[in-house]
């Protein structure tokens, strides 16, 4: 399999997990589906271990959301970058949908353009009444170097 730049994780402070429109990140902890991870030219997939979740939007507006396992040792990241729809605040509506733009398959990876992609927050209420976060789910599609990359990550918060 190829090995894949990296991208690096410029974050502010962190925050919890409920809903916001500050410039502050949203980090949530909670269990990752065993389908996520990465599948190359529809091979076996490389599987993501992850319990944490970080959303942040940059100044341009964009949504950066990035799944990674805390607890492990390796570092990996699988990143999904977009624009999430009318560029309503973190937990606005119960359900968000972002298009998703980029794929990042590791901390400090040149991104990969997606062909399509969508990622899906769930929230339990709106942010005016202190709503969380539920769950995330993204997926994508894209090439790099001739390959096809396929990305999917799924996590249930606490």
């Amino acid at each position: 399999m190829k090995q894949f730049p990296l991208i690096a994780l410029l974050l502010c402070a962190p925050a919890s997990a409920l809903a916001q429109s500050g410039p502050d990140p949203i980090i949530a902890s909670g269990t990752c589906d065993p389908r996520s991870g990465v599948t190359i030219n529809d091979g076996d997939l490389s599987r993501l271990y992850c319990d944490t979740v970080v959303i942040a939007r940059t100044e341009r507006g964009t949504v950066l959301i990035q799944f990674t396992d805390k607890q492990g040792d390796d570092g990996r990241i699988l990143g999904f970058a977009g624009t999430v729809e009318g560029r309503q605040g973190f937990g606005a509506d119960t359900t968000q949908v972002m298009a998703v733009e980029r794929l990042y398959l590791a901390g400090g990876a040149t991104p990969i353009t997606a062909d399509r992609g969508t990622c899906i927050m769930n929230w339990t209420g709106l942010q005016r009444t202190g709503g969380r976060l539920v769950s995330v789910v993204c997926g994508g599609r894209g090439e790099a170097e001739g390959s096809d990359i396929m990305a999917m990550a799924v996590l249930e918060a606490r």
